[in-house]
């Protein structure tokens, strides 16, 4: 990172930062794969003051007995997995070095242990990028309860405040897939409609906004909630009105005198 022993936490963001831009595979490619992983390690255990300090030590003794530095970042962080602090940045570690199943093990353990939140010892953009990947890493085992909550997590703090910007359309598109299907452990859809009607409240194109209320609407229809239902209808209709049987959903809604929400 081309920093000094002796700099500070804001010397190492800032440096970090730059080097990111250099390295990161976005600009790179494949080849700049490693040394971004590389970067990102050392801006870890320099960023913490626990791991910064155990760093310096080994390497002060080594410097002393005239040997090579010799200091695993991921065995000082497992040692160390009862400390909320180190257990993130263990879960950080494995997502970044393609141990998806380790990471997805330990945040398991972490919330049957008890409240635990990635968020509360990152960064907000760093928080923002590997909840993204445990997210990611929960849809490979179909875990879809919890790849939507950290996704939702996400859009939470995008909506307050873009940071991935044009990258959140994937992060919307995610959650609109997951609740396309049925929920596991959730017979009655009563999980799934609490999401689609959390979702049509985010920033999806009218569109794609129009499809999650004509979804919520089947939901309440089923329900025998057929006013709510009829009001999604016209709200999407709105929204999309060439959308595939939402004209003819309409006409009949009208026909049975279910339209509270008139279309001018």
């Amino acid at each position: 990172m081309g920093l000094k022993p002796d700099c500070g936490r804001s010397d190492v963001r800032r440096a970090y930062r730059v080097k990111a831009k250099e390295v990161h595979p976005d600009l790179t490619g494949e080849e700049g794969t490693a040394r971004f992983l590389a970067l990102k390690e050392a801006y870890e255990v320099l960023s913490s003051r626990t791991t910064r300090e155990a760093y310096d030590q080994t390497r002060h003794t080594a410097k002393k007995r005239g040997t090579v530095t010799d200091w695993d970042y991921r065995d000082f962080l497992s040692a160390r997995k009862d400390d909320p602090e180190s257990l993130a940045r263990l879960i950080c570690y494995d997502l970044l070095h393609d141990l998806d199943a380790e990471a997805v093990e330990l945040y398991d353990e972490a919330q049957v242990g008890g409240f635990f939140s990635l968020r509360r010892y990152l960064e907000r953009e760093d928080f923002m990028d590997y909840a993204f990947m445990l997210a990611e890493a929960y849809l490979e085992q179909n875990a879809l309860v919890k790849a939507y909550r950290l996704f939702r997590g996400i859009a939470e703090l995008e909506e307050e405040d873009p940071y991935f910007k044009h990258f959140y359309v994937e992060v919307l598109d995610r959650m609109a897939a997951i609740v396309r299907h049925s929920l596991p452990d959730d017979p009655d859809n009563r999980l799934r409609m609490a999401f689609v009607t959390d979702l049509v409240k985010l920033s999806y194109h009218p569109r794609e906004e129009a499809r999650l209320r004509k979804l919520l609407s089947e939901l309440l229809a089923a329900e025998g909630r057929n006013e709510d239902a009829a009001r999604e209808i016209f709200r999407a209709y709105e929204l999309a009105p060439k959308l595939p049987g939402l004209e003819e959903t309409v006409k009949t809604l009208r026909e049975l005198g279910l339209d509270s929400n008139p279309i001018r």
